[in-house]
């Protein structure tokens, strides 16, 4: 009985120590990984300072509205993709400057450096938030996202300027101060030194629809259009001097000024669009003969209350608004 009590106890000794090694090995290998692991994130946190810092001087220069400081950024024998719409005409080219390009670079973008995905556009020229936002890319870029249905590039030329994917690693999306624009850099970021790889220029959605100034009319169905149009028989454009007038049915545009203007007999009111999460338009189309559709005036109503026709080669869109009689 003896015997057996004493291997008992050997036992619980060799058990004893067998468990302490372990803990103590255990202990000292997640000792040795917080050792470790600490420089690393002080590191990432360095290099979180220094990237913020990189991107800041980036959008400083770009509200320099100066072509040199953001040429500074290109890579002369890679250049830069750039896509924009010329009117309604998307156009990729590459470039090796910006000092041309003059009607996006007096725009003015938020400086605040965000490490956040892109806000949702509310409409009527607002953004759930602002700021200039920052994410990396992950090899996410290619230059075929881009419209080439107008440009008609080969696809030689895409594969002669895959490098521009290819050192892509960053991605940010700016908004301008005024909130109609939109500015995506595709960045290269290698130790602190940023090569802009892609520029693509964007207007919001809604841009020719929406008006804060004007409040919201009912526009549920094509029945509150009409009953709209009952109350609110004249819209003019004050700057183009033009009018649509209900009551006379006459349109005075560039093609028919006021000693010649449209008359029409009759109107369609189309479909409901949504132009943003919150602007509406619908194409209303006016006749000039029941039994002849060809002769006819197309122009886009908004639920801001005012009447759109689109921009023509060099005549400016031209925007009705409501007036008392």
């Amino acid at each position: 009985m003896k015997t057996k009590t004493a291997y008992f106890l050997i036992f619980l000794l060799i058990a004893a120590v067998i468990f302490g090694a372990f803990y103590f090995n255990a202990d000292k290998k997640t000792q040795q990984e917080k050792v470790v692991l600490a420089p690393k994130a002080k590191d990432s946190v360095k290099a979180e300072k220094d990237s913020v810092a990189v991107f800041s001087k980036f959008v400083k220069d770009f509200n320099s509205h100066k072509a040199k400081n953001l040429d500074q950024y290109i890579n002369s024998k890679l250049g830069m993709m750039m896509y924009y719409h010329d009117g309604p005409y998307p156009i990729i080219s590459l470039k090796s400057s910006v000092e041309n390009e003059i009607d996006w670079l007096d725009s003015e973008i938020f400086e605040n450096i965000t490490f956040h995905q892109f806000p949702n556009y509310i409409g009527d020229f607002k953004f759930a938030d602002t700021g200039f936002f920052v994410n990396e890319n992950k090899g996410a870029f290619s230059l075929k996202d881009f419209d080439n249905s107008y440009t008609s590039h080969p696809d030689s030329f895409f594969k002669e300027n895959s490098q521009l994917e290819t050192l892509c690693n960053f991605k940010a999306t700016g908004i301008s101060k005024d909130q109609k624009k939109t500015f995506d850099f595709y960045f290269g970021l290698e130790k602190n030194k940023l090569t802009l790889l892609a520029l693509q220029v964007e207007t919001v959605d809604d841009i020719l629809f929406a008006n804060p100034d004007n409040d919201f009319i009912p526009f549920q169905n094509k029945n509150e259009i009409e009953n709209y149009l009952k109350s609110h028989r004249i819209f003019i454009d004050q700057q183009q001097n033009a009018s649509i007038n209900f009551d006379t049915k006459e349109i005075t545009y560039y093609d028919y000024p006021k000693d010649n203007p449209f008359i029409f007999e009759y109107y369609e009111i189309g479909n409901i669009e949504e132009n943003s999460s919150i602007i509406k338009s619908a194409e209303i189309i006016f006749y000039a003969d029941r039994h002849e559709k060809d002769s006819r005036f197309i122009t886009y109503f908004s639920n801001k209350g005012r009447f759109l026709v689109y921009p023509m080669g060099v005549r400016p869109p031209y925007f009705y608004e409501s007036v008392k009689k």
